[in-house]
């Protein structure tokens, strides 16, 4: 997991000058970040942004660590019950019956990440013992400019208004809950997410983080090989900065997108490890807030980054 000592390295000045021409203009506040072993290139990469489901890889980066010091074992049986299930995007809650669902630490990562299951990622917040868990291992770690204070559940009710509240596991009663908010108060709760600094990010930290990562600082080799074999896997968002990614190249990612409200999407993100054709990792992180340019050119915008990363790869 180690770049190669004869591998080559980005040319930091001409890619920092392009992704300024590919975010000049672009109607949104947008933070991107590409790091190597020999220095970083960044736009706005100091300032703070949503997380999102971008949260899940490091949670399932704590988990995978706290499997390492020998806390749990990624073959740990877990049993998911309806009461266990988050809200949103959870593919898991499909295959909850009577009885519960049976599966693995091992099987929530592989979820958490690859189908970016809000389900799957409380449900081993929980098991480490909460957020703060998930925050004292970053601190651990030495982890500067990443945050995390809530799981799913507090974090998405919280921005249409809501306290999360058991029978919201029910996707129609949350609707039905989320519709009664009176539409001021969700201005005014939708704003305050906006600027909050919780659970948030800023490009360079999550950048240097997945470096980190990439090098094997982080965890151990087996642990690292999951992570990075999981995240090659991602589901999610394929027209980000995977499809950006060039022939030759590997792009192992986590994609995280807020709801809009308004007409405003206040999180696009995606942040991955490129692997180049000679086996160095580079690391991007990218963030696109506050913006009411359509999903499409929020990608395209994430391919061009990707894309100009591997062009100046010399």
């Amino acid at each position: 997991m180690v770049s190669p000592a004869n591998g080559g390295s980005l040319q930091h000045r001409d890619l920092e000058r392009k992704l300024g021409e590919i975010t000049a203009g672009f109607a949104a506040r947008v933070g991107v970040c590409a790091v190597d072993r020999t220095g970083s290139s960044c736009v706005n990469g100091e300032e703070t942004f949503s997380l999102q489901s971008v949260m899940k890889l490091l949670v399932s980066l704590a988990v995978l660590d706290a499997a390492d010091r020998r806390e749990l074992r990624l073959s740990d049986q877990v049993v998911v019950h309806r009461e266990d299930l988050s809200l949103y995007v959870q593919p898991l809650a499909d295959l909850v019956g009577q009885q519960g669902y049976r599966t693995t630490i091992a099987d929530l990562i592989r979820r958490a990440i690859v189908d970016s299951d809000s389900a799957a990622a409380d449900i081993m917040i929980r098991r480490l013992g909460g957020p703060l868990l998930v925050q004292r291992f970053l601190e651990r770690k030495g982890i500067r400019g990443v945050r995390i204070d809530r799981d799913e559940r507090h974090l998405q009710t919280e921005i249409v208004g809501l306290t999360w509240r058991p029978e919201y596991v029910d996707a129609a009663k949350l609707e039905k809950a989320i519709a009664a908010v009176p539409a001021q108060q969700r201005d005014e709760d939708y704003r305050k997410y906006q600027m909050d600094v919780r659970d948030t990010a800023t490009p360079l930290g999550m950048a240097m983080l997945l470096q980190r990562l990439a090098s094997g600082e982080l965890l151990s080799p087996a642990s690292t090989r999951y992570a990075l074999t999981t995240m090659a896997q991602t589901a999610t968002f394929p027209d980000r900065l995977k499809a950006g990614t060039p022939r030759g190249w590997t792009c192992m990612h986590k994609t995280g997108t807020s709801g809009s409200w308004n007409g405003v999407t206040a999180a696009t993100n995606d942040v991955g490890i490129l692997r180049a054709p000679d086996g160095t990792y580079v690391s991007v992180a990218v963030f696109i807030a506050d913006t009411r340019e359509p999903p499409e050119a929020r990608s395209r915008v994430m391919r061009e980054i990707a894309a100009a990363t591997a062009a100046n790869y010399r």
